[in-house]
């Protein structure tokens, strides 16, 4: 098992670090070659907090057949045609037991429970609860949260996001999509 990285030594190799020690859940570094210092990236991280993310049918009038899914994708096409990702923060390196980096969990009726507080890079998070967390990688069984029930017209759905990146994660600008996946009458 890989053990998640304290913030970097300072040895410009392009690696990125994601730091659990407390109380710096929920940040990112990245060792920029040629700087002087690394880049912090602050994340909605692994926390308790419940409003992070909210997505809300607008319709008024309508809601959704059956309960939401939120997601991810490398791009539209393949969110689409629900094609399995390939990119590797979605569909994971040998670091992170080829797990997604990408992780998301359903706060809309409780906290996020401590599995999604306490998870790590490469492990998944999810034991039997949506407020686990979920790695995101397209449209497969476990690879998406989905909500315990269908969305009432103007209604909200709230989830919290993080980044759990592995100690091979590439370094420089990886493209993908969210999705959120509904189906209307």
């Amino acid at each position: 098992m890989n053990v998640p990285h304290l913030a970097p030594v300072g040895d410009d190799d392009e690696v990125f670090f994601d730091n659990t020690a407390s109380p710096n859940d929920g940040e990112l570094w990245n060792e920029i070659s040629g700087a002087s210092n690394d880049v912090q990236i602050t994340v909605a991280g692994r926390n308790t907090n419940r409003n992070v993310g909210r997505a809300r049918e607008t319709g008024a009038s309508f809601g959704t057949v059956d309960p939401p899914e939120m997601t991810a994708y490398d791009d539209a096409t393949d969110g689409q045609n629900r094609t399995a990702p390939t990119v590797w923060v979605l569909a994971g390196t040998t670091g992170s037991s080829s797990i997604s980096c990408i992780r998301g969990c359903d706060s809309e009726i409780s906290a996020p429970t401590a599995n999604w507080t306490g998870q790590e890079h490469d492990l998944d998070p999810y034991s039997s609860s949506e407020a686990d967390g979920r790695p995101w990688a397209g449209d497969g069984a476990g690879d998406k949260t989905t909500w315990a029930s269908a969305m009432s017209a103007s209604g909200t759905v709230r989830f919290n996001l993080a980044a759990c990146l592995p100690h091979d994660a590439t370094a420089g600008i990886t493209n993908f999509i969210y999705q959120f996946q509904y189906t209307w009458s």
